[in-house]
């Protein structure tokens, strides 16, 4: 028998990387959380970072930016004032005690209050964090469906190289 293991075991490894590689693309990574609010008037897109809760406001009937206005967002009775960063052209909140709560996976109603020169609104928003996959969040690749593929495809190249040693005699 001509076999050569060194080839087999190379195909081998590809097809279980590419096998890894399939599963974290189906997974995806996690859902950025955001939150939308829409009225006549203004727009409210709101989308959770790392330094906070960073907003940007819109006017609804031109879709341009509405900057230097005044914004408080009030999530379980509490409020608190966005500060207008007019470098970025954006609004955020940075208050880690408010902010904490909205970090943690649920579903957060929020109430915008926009106030932009003469005219003003009040605005209103779910706001859902999904908690991280469990695979997401131990760094497994493959998940539970993938090493049960994975495992018999193992199982066979040591069969395969065990009986490549004795000569192709089983």
């Amino acid at each position: 028998m001509n076999f050569n293991f060194g080839h087999f075991f190379r195909l081998t490894a590809g097809v279980v990387f590419a096998a890894g590689l399939s599963a974290q693309a189906a997974e995806g990574p996690a859902p950025i959380p955001v939150a939308v609010a829409e009225s006549e008037l203004f727009e409210v897109v709101g989308r959770m970072e790392d330094d906070g809760f960073v907003f940007y406001i819109d006017r609804a009937d031109s879709n341009a930016p509405v900057l230097a206005a005044t914004l408080e967002v009030e999530s379980e009775g509490k409020p608190a004032k966005a500060v207008f960063r007019a470098e970025r052209g954006d609004y955020l909140i940075a208050d880690a005690d408010w902010l904490k709560p909205l970090r943690q996976p649920g579903t957060y109603p929020l109430a915008f209050t926009v106030i932009a020169g003469d005219e003003s609104d009040l605005l209103a928003s779910d706001f859902m964090v999904t908690a991280p996959s469990a695979d997401a969040a131990t760094g497994a690749g493959l998940g539970r469906a993938g090493w049960w593929l994975v495992l018999p495809g193992l199982l066979a190249v040591v069969l395969i190289w065990r009986r490549a040693r004795k000569g192709g005699k089983a």
